[in-house]
C-alpha cells in the first residue's frame, strides 16, 4: 500500500509530473501563434455562465444573476450572504469564475417563500455588483450546476498579421478539435498544487478536505496522458478498447470494433475520454488500457489510494471540438468569442492562437 512510502518518495514524484506537464503539445502545430496578451484588463476577460435550467418562478431559494469585477465568487457569495443576513449553507453557486475577469453569474439564497424580492433587490444595491435579474426557484445550485460558459476575450498587442493567422488556427482548430487540458491555474502558483497533492498520498491522516489537492494530481495525470497520447501521434486515432462518450446523448461504451466505430469518431458522433483515476473509474481495455495502466504503474497509485479521499473518478472527454468560435479585429487588438462545456478552460483554446511561452 502507498501509505506505507515515505514524504520523500511522493515528492519525488510530484516532481516527475511537473517535469512530464512542461510543455503541452498543440493541435494547431506547426502553424505560428499570434502572440499578445491575456487579461490586460478585467474587460478583456469577460465569461457569462450559463446554467442548465432557468428558475421557475416560486420555491424558497432566490436566484440572483449579477455582474462583478474584481471579485472571486467565494467572496462575492459571502458579502451578498452576510448582508442578507443567511447562513453560509444557504448560498448556492455552481462554479468559481476568475477574479480578474467581468463575470455574470447566478447565485441561489435560501430566504424563504416569503421574503419579497424587491427586498432582496434593495438590500444588495449597495454592493458593487450590477443585479441583472432576480427570481425564484425551488433548489438550491449545487456545484456541477453549470450546462457552459460563453466567453469574449481580447488579445491585447498582438503580432502583425493576427487576424489572418488567427483564422488559419481556427480552421485548424475545426478539424481537429482543440486537447482538453486542464488549465495551468488548477494546478497553483508554481505548479505547488501538485506537489501537496502527491505529498497527501504519504501522510498517515486523511482529510476530506485534502479532497480538492486530490483531484489535482488527477487532473495532472490527465494531462500527461493527454501529452502521450499527442506526441504517440494517436489524437486523432480511434484506439481499440477506448471510452467514448455520444456527443449527442453523453452515453459512454467501449470501443470493441475500430471499424464500426472509427468512422464514428472521425464524423463527430463519438468522442474518446481519459481517465481520471479513482477507486470507481471504468478503465480503457485493450491498446487503450494499456496506455492508462502504463501511467498509474509509472507513479505507483492504485485505485484504492483513492478511496480515503472519496475521489471515485471518473472519464474526461480528449478532444473538444468547437462549434460557435468568431474572430474579430477590435480597438485593443483581436476578439475571440466562444462557448465551452462546463469544466473547460477557456485557457486551453486561447494557447492554441497565442502560444504563450
Amino acid at each position: 500500500m502507498t501509505s506505507n512510502v515515505n514524504t520523500e518518495d511522493f515528492a519525488n514524484r510530484a516532481e516527475a509530473a511537473i517535469a512530464m506537464l512542461s510543455p503541452l503539445p498543440y493541435a494547431a502545430d506547426p502553424l505560428p501563434g499570434i502572440g499578445g496578451a491575456i487579461k490586460a484588463t478585467p474587460g478583456h476577460f469577460v465569461v457569462e455562465e450559463i446554467l442548465p435550467y432557468a428558475a421557475c418562478g416560486e420555491g424558497e431559494h432566490v436566484y440572483v444573476t449579477f455582474r462583478r469585477a474584481g471579485w472571486n465568487t467565494a467572496d462575492a457569495a459571502r458579502i451578498m450572504q452576510k448582508h442578507l443576513g443567511l447562513a453560509p449553507s444557504d448560498v448556492g453557486w455552481g462554479g468559481r469564475k476568475d477574479k480578474m475577469a467581468v463575470v455574470v453569474q447566478t447565485l441561489s439564497f435560501r430566504c424563504g417563500v416569503n421574503h419579497p424580492l424587491a427586498d432582496v433587490e434593495k438590500t444588495l444595491a449597495d454592493l458593487p455588483f450590477e443585479i441583472l435579474a432576480i427570481d425564484r426557484h425551488r433548489n438550491k445550485i449545487k456545484t456541477g450546476h453549470v450546462a457552459a460558459n460563453r466567453f469574449t476575450v481580447v488579445v491585447s498587442d498582438p503580432g502583425p498579421d493576427a487576424l489572418p493567422r488567427a483564422i488559419t488556427i481556427a480552421d485548424r482548430l475545426k478539424r481537429t478539435g482543440v486537447p482538453n487540458f486542464y488549465g495551468p491555474q488548477r494546478f497553483g502558483y508554481g505548479l505547488q498544487n501538485i506537489r501537496r497533492g502527491f505529498t497527501l498520498f504519504s501522510a498517515k491522516k486523511r482529510a476530506r478536505k485534502d479532497t480538492f489537492m486530490v483531484s489535482v494530481v488527477q487532473s495532472a495525470l490527465f494531462n500527461i496522458w493527454l501529452k502521450r497520447r499527442m506526441q504517440a501521434g494517436d489524437y486523432r486515432t480511434l484506439l481499440a478498447g477506448d471510452v467514448v462518450k455520444k456527443t449527442d446523448t453523453g452515453g459512454m461504451f467501449t470501443v470493441d470494433d475500430l471499424a464500426i466505430e472509427a468512422p464514428r469518431f472521425n464524423a463527430g458522433e463519438i468522442v474518446y475520454t481519459g481517465p481520471i483515476y479513482g477507486f470507481k473509474m471504468k478503465p480503457a481495455m485493450h491498446a487503450a488500457g494499456e496506455i492508462e495502466a502504463a501511467l498509474s504503474r509509472q507513479f505507483a497509485l492504485t485505485p484504492e489510494d483513492f478511496r480515503p479521499y472519496r475521489s471515485p473518478g471518473s472519464r474526461r472527454e480528449a478532444i473538444l471540438n468547437l462549434t460557435d468560435l468568431t474572430l474579430a479585429e477590435v480597438e485593443d487588438g483581436l476578439r475571440l468569442t466562444f462557448t465551452l462545456p462546463s469544466g473547460v478552460y477557456a485557457t486551453t483554446v486561447l494557447r492554441e492562437f497565442t502560444r504563450p511561452s
